[in-house]
């Protein structure tokens, strides 16, 4: 009987997600997916930690807590393959370094830089749980692009 209620419940997440997809924007998507994906870790995390196996429902519950925030997203994303940045030589960031930091192409307008650093500032800015490191490497593309 557990299984059935684990089972509707899922199907219903499942559901709202794809609802969801095809009324928001790409952006939107993906938090409504990494949250989806959290509360689905975090359901299995309980049924197995009621089964018993505690180390595989505290892995599960670490992994649900990791997609809430997003950072199991940006790792899986990364060991995906996803494209690897090259650092210069000089250790000065170069035009292209900076647009993809900011994940712009071209030559992006003034405003466009500004809307990209803000939006991923909004991200992994320290008050929020991000980097410290990050956060400077952001400010330092935005830079290159205005200057």
């Amino acid at each position: 009987m557990l299984y059935i209620v684990i089972l509707l419940l899922g199907a219903g997440i499942t559901y709202y997600a794809v609802s969801n997809y095809m009324k928001t924007q790409p952006e939107k998507f993906n938090g409504v997916f990494r949250k989806v994906l959290a509360i689905a870790l975090g359901v299995m995390a309980f049924v197995t930690l009621i089964k018993g196996n505690i180390p595989v429902a505290g892995v599960l519950a670490v992994a649900s807590v990791l997609s809430w925030q997003g950072a199991l997203w940006s790792y899986l994303r990364a060991k995906a393959g996803g494209p690897q940045m090259e650092v210069s030589q000089d250790g000065k960031m170069t035009k292209e370094e900076a647009l993809k930091i900011l994940e712009l192409l071209g030559d992006p307008s003034e405003q466009e830089i500004k809307d990209a650093h803000h939006r991923l500032m909004k991200k992994i800015h320290p008050d929020q749980g991000g980097s410290g490191y990050f956060a400077a490497k952001l400010n330092q593309a935005k830079d290159v692009l205005l200057k």
